[in-house]
């Protein structure tokens, strides 16, 4: 299953840039829009009916969640991007210290 990052308006550069952030926000969030958090409900419900399944291969499992990010736009001019992000999205955390000390997962 895929994790789906959505952008929604702004300039078209701004749109992709949301897209990618949506993508990579944590799994369980919500957009922080009421109107953009139902977004997310449609279009994840509407996705797993696709029927299209982890790589392709069926079931209704196709994406982990649908992330939405919002931002203001001129009416004439509505950018959408999307960007599928893979399952395995790691993320990890390090801090170096003053001395070259790495920590890891803070």
């Amino acid at each position: 299953p895929t994790i789906v990052g959505v952008g929604l308006g702004g300039t078209s550069d701004l749109c992709l840039a949301l897209a990618k952030r949506a993508a990579t926000r944590a799994l369980g969030s919500r957009c922080a829009d009421p109107e953009g958090a139902r977004l997310e409900q449609q279009l994840g419900a509407a996705v797993n009916r696709l029927g299209v399944g982890p790589q392709g291969l069926g079931g209704d499992s196709t994406a982990f969640a649908v992330h939405v990010e919002l931002a203001a736009t001129h009416i004439t001019m509505n950018p959408v991007a999307v960007n599928m992000q893979c399952w395995r999205a790691e993320r990890r955390r390090a801090r170096i210290s003053s001395d070259g000390r790495v920590e890891e997962g803070f």
